[in-house]
């Protein structure tokens, strides 16, 4: 086990590095400031290797590198603003980094460059399957109260959930919301293990708070590091898991009756309630999940079946978008892609998208006051060919160079009220747009080039 320290002005990006290397049975301290890195090499410290951002908001991230060289402490460091051969040398050669990896990059590679840094053997996906989800699954498998009415109506027979893996999960109750009862397929099917003591995870390792985050800020992190694995969400009783590969969405999953596919295709329209209850019959007769057998009864085409799919899982995404207390955690899980439809939802979308549907005129104007001054973020999660922006929204944020107010942005744009301030809104959350508590230079104006 190594003690790693992680230095990322990226709050929720840190977070997700940093459990990621916990599941992996090593102890990770996060700072998001060059200063707080430094008070942090005190000397009782001890640290086997350590992560640093390039570009942190008070010091220079060379100065962070130096000072580890000096107390001896190997470094790997990232950047998503300083990029190419130029900056990998100096990182390397000057500073004395191992190794320099640029954002966007693949969580799963730059944890075994620390690994590897700290001179720890790497731990294997069927090691981190044993020690995470089995303690995730544990949570998910849990009866709720038998007097919580949230969640009577979830627990009595379901009709199967779309997807869900084709047989059956032994061990598990067949009243739990699929796909969390069968969850733990992927490891049973293997050879039987020795049974030994697993570590506890610290408790902090397997979740966070929605009160210090938003949903769209952790959908960021996982697109900046092109993560695989889930992302879980809770509020009360509610519970809510996003499917990633390489940081896009591929499924998410809710444990609320009228968010499953049959459900959600009535109330969209596509169905009629005694079509569901042939499909649901059909399904449980034939042991099938509810998309094959609206297909398999020629009720819904594979395009209607895979244009749903998506709408279901942005509905569900959506529907957290305003969560501002609950709880999230990371784990490593992967889904079957045999199981799914193939989906890719790009996230930077799914917010611009997401605010547009969701948010009211009311709570539009309260988040995007009148004075605030919005600036184009260094170190964006996206770039911009990748955001469907249509023109007048880019024509938007070519003027949000942080020398204007949004009262003076909306007087600028030809867009309605309502488009204007969501596209800001979306922005701002997908990390692009950033508030800056300074007076705007119009001598240094700072441009997307649009």
């Amino acid at each position: 086990m190594a003690r790693l320290l992680i230095v990322e002005d990226n709050q929720e990006l840190a977070s997700l590095i940093a459990t990621v290397a916990e599941t992996r049975g090593h102890e990770a301290l996060t700072v998001f400031t060059g200063e707080s890195a430094l008070e942090a090499l005190g000397p009782h410290s001890r640290f086997d290797a350590a992560l640093v951002d390039l570009l942190l908001p008070d010091i220079r991230g060379s100065e962070v590198l130096g000072a580890l060289r000096a107390h001896g402490i190997p470094a790997i460091a990232v950047s998503g603003v300083y990029k190419g051969d130029r900056f990998a040398q100096e990182a390397m050669k000057v500073h004395g980094a191992c190794a320099f990896f640029e954002k966007p990059f693949e969580l799963d590679v730059v944890i075994s460059a620390l690994e590897e840094a700290a001179g720890v053997p790497p731990v294997t996906h069927g090691e981190l399957l044993d020690e995470v989800d089995l303690l995730v699954l544990e949570e998910l498998v849990q009866e709720p109260p038998a007097e919580d009415p949230a969640l009577a109506s979830v627990l009595s027979p379901p009709e199967p959930a779309e997807p869900a893996p084709p047989e059956e999960a032994p061990g598990v109750s067949e009243a739990l919301p699929l796909p969390f009862a069968q969850r733990d397929a992927v490891w049973t099917e293997a050879a039987p293990a020795p049974v030994r003591q697993r570590r506890q995870l610290p408790e902090w390792s397997l979740g966070g708070d929605l009160a210090h985050t938003s949903v769209p800020r952790l959908l960021n992190a996982y697109y900046e590091a092109r993560h695989h694995g889930e992302l879980k969400l809770r509020q009360g009783t509610v519970l809510k898991v996003v499917y990633f590969e390489a940081g896009r969405v591929v499924y998410a999953a809710s444990n609320l009756a009228p968010e499953r596919f049959g459900r959600f295709c009535l109330r969209k329209g596509a169905l009629t309630e005694a079509q569901l209850a042939e499909a649901t019959g059909y399904a449980r007769e034939h042991s099938l999940r509810t998309g094959d057998a609206l297909l398999k009864r020629g009720l819904l085409s594979p395009k209607q079946r895979r244009q749903l799919l998506e709408e279901q899982v942005k509905d569900i995404l959506w529907s957290t978008f305003a969560w501002t207390e609950g709880g999230y955690g990371f784990s490593p899980m992967r889904p079957q892609r045999a199981d799914l439809v193939p989906l890719s939802l790009f996230p930077g979308d799914l917010i611009l998208e997401g605010v547009a549907r969701t948010e009211t005129l009311v709570a539009l104007r309260q988040r995007m006051a009148p004075g605030r001054r919005l600036f184009p973020t260094a170190d964006p999660p996206y770039g911009l060919h990748e955001l469907k922006l249509a023109g007048p929204q880019a024509m938007l944020l070519a003027f949000a160079d942080g020398t204007k107010t949004v009262e003076d942005l909306l007087a600028l744009t030809d867009l309605s009220e309502r488009e204007a301030l969501s596209t800001l809104r979306g922005l701002e959350l997908s990390g692009v747009l950033e508030e800056r508590q300074q007076t705007p230079n119009r001598r240094q104006r700072i441009s997307f080039g649009l």
